[in-house]
């Protein structure tokens, strides 16, 4: 493994845990959680695949699990935690079904300004509260493909992409400055919320964003 690898590895587990530390601020035993980004599981799964699941705290009949792709055998390898399978779009929830909705860096993934906001707002509808997280686009290194500043620069980096990570385009990776998230927020059915700027260096790496639907 290279160094620069062992570099973002170390990065990424200091922010995961981070996150988690600050949730657990918030969260109380005995509430309800969806977990929204949920990936299916192999054998060979990497330990920060679905990180919050693996180290979920408390009983597991208070947790679902919610993600676009298949998710058959996962109550299996969890078992007494819930897992539930959709298209996209609208969750196959009720309104307020939850006491929380948590979502780990998912909300960048979704699609472009109007898929993003109907995320978030779908988070709101099926909870009382959200929690939920996002990289910084200006902090110098791109989390998903490693490169360096290439991504403050949208036209160039997506180029770059199409030659280097074909996986990511416009509508699979849109970032997040703080201007435009608490613009998006601000637009959502959320009544509070709060933006946190997560620091490594003194650098904002990710964001965290806790809102209430009053």
């Amino acid at each position: 493994m290279s160094i620069l690898k062992k570099i973002q590895n170390r990065l990424m587990r200091f922010s995961r845990e981070q996150k988690l530390r600050q949730f657990y601020s918030l969260f109380k035993e005995g509430e309800t959680v969806l977990d929204v980004g949920v990936s299916p599981e192999s054998n060979r799964a990497k330990p920060a695949r679905n990180y919050f699941l693996k180290n979920y705290r408390y009983k597991p009949e208070t947790y679902t699990g919610l993600g676009v792709r298949e998710l058959i055998g996962m109550e299996g390898k969890f078992p007494g935690k819930k897992f539930v399978q959709y298209s996209g779009g609208k969750f196959p929830f009720a309104d307020k079904e939850f006491d929380w909705v948590f979502s780990n860096a998912v909300i960048e993934h979704v699609g472009d300004d109007r898929s993003q906001l109907l995320f978030l707002n779908e988070m709101m509808r099926v909870s009382k509260n959200v929690f939920f997280t996002t990289p910084n686009k200006y902090f110098p290194i791109e989390s998903h493909t490693s490169v360096f500043f290439l991504h403050w620069h949208d036209d160039l980096f997506y180029k770059w992409c199409g030659k280097n990570k074909p996986a990511y385009d416009r509508d699979s990776l849109y970032l997040f400055s703080f201007k435009r998230l608490e613009k998006m927020v601000k637009r959502s059915r959320a009544s509070s919320f709060a933006i946190y700027q997560n620091r490594f260096i003194g650098l904002p790496m990710t964001f965290s964003v806790t809102c209430t639907n009053g």
